[in-house]
C-alpha cells in the first residue's frame, strides 16, 4: 500500500456516522448524514491507461463503483487495481447517473461495514441536500422545441454569470421542449459547448434550480448541429461568449 495513502482524510467516519443515524433516524438526522456523505472524499481503485474505475460486481448482476474512506479499508480490496484516485461523492454519483443501466450505484467500504447506495438512495440524498434530483434520460422519437419567455427574470443573469466562467461554452438558449405528442412540455437549456457534459451540467443544474418551481422538471442538452439550426431560427441565445 502506498505510504502517501495512510494520511488520506475522507472527512467522514462512516461507521460512526451510520451509528449516529441509527440513533437519530429523524429527518434532521438523515440530512446531517447525507451532508457528511456529500462533503466527503473517497479512495477509488482504477486500472488501465485511462484510469478506469474498477467496478464491483455482485451475484445479483449489479455493478457498483467501490469507494473507500481510508487506506485501511482499501487494503481489504479483493480485486486487482493499479492506481487510486481521490474522488468526491458527487463525482462518483454523476458517473453512476450517467450510466444508469450499467452502474447500479456506489459501494462505500464494500469489504468492511459497507454502505450500498443504489440510484433511489442517490436521488434521496440529492433531494434532501440540493432540493432536486438528477437523472439521465435517453429519449426515443422527435424532440419538439419552441421559444419561451416563461422563466424568472433573474434566471438569464444567473446562468450567464456561471457560463462566463467557462471557456468551453459558446452560446446557450432557454426553450420549451416536448418529447412526443402526449408528453408534457418542460424547460430546455440548450448549450453549445466543447467537452464533457459531466463537468458542466451539474454546475448548470445548481445555478438553475433556485429559479424552478417546486417539482418542476427541466432538461440540459448539449447542442448538436441540427439543434443549433433549429434554435437559431426560433430565438436569440440568452448567452453568447464574449
Amino acid at each position: 500500500m502506498d505510504k502517501s495513502l495512510e494520511s488520506f482524510d475522507a472527512g467522514i467516519d462512516l461507521v460512526r456516522s451510520m451509528e449516529n443515524l441509527r440513533d437519530d433516524p429523524s429527518p434532521e438526522g438523515k440530512l446531517q448524514f447525507f451532508r457528511q456523505l456529500k462533503a466527503a472524499r473517497f479512495l477509488v481503485p482504477c486500472r488501465g491507461k485511462a484510469n478506469s474505475i474498477v467496478t464491483l460486481n455482485t451475484d445479483k448482476a449489479e455493478a457498483f463503483l467501490p469507494a473507500f474512506t481510508a487506506a485501511q479499508e482499501l487494503s481489504k480490496c479483493q480485486f486487482p487495481f493499479e492506481k487510486v484516485r481521490g474522488m468526491s461523492f458527487d463525482a462518483l454519483k454523476h458517473l453512476a447517473i450517467d450510466n444508469p443501466t450499467r452502474i447500479s450505484g456506489i459501494a462505500i467500504n464494500p469489504f468492511g461495514k459497507a454502505l450500498l447506495l443504489r440510484h433511489p438512495q442517490l436521488s434521496e440524498i440529492d433531494s434532501a441536500t440540493e432540493g432536486m434530483t438528477l437523472k439521465r434520460t435517453d429519449y426515443q422519437g422527435k424532440l419538439q422545441i419552441k421559444p419561451t419567455a416563461d422563466y424568472p427574470i433573474g434566471l438569464p443573469k444567473a446562468l450567464s454569470h456561471l457560463l462566463d466562467t467557462r471557456s468551453d461554452v459558446y452560446r446557450a438558449w432557454i426553450l420549451s421542449a416536448q418529447h412526443g405528442e402526449d408528453a408534457l412540455s418542460h424547460k430546455l437549456f440548450l448549450i453549445d459547448f466543447d467537452g464533457d457534459r459531466r463537468s458542466l451540467f451539474p454546475l448548470v443544474a445548481k445555478a438553475v434550480q433556485p429559479f424552478m418551481k417546486p417539482g418542476e422538471s427541466f432538461e440540459l442538452l448539449k447542442a448538436d448541429y441540427t439543434l443549433l439550426q433549429q434554435a437559431e431560427k426560433l430565438a436569440q441565445p440568452l448567452y453568447v461568449k464574449k
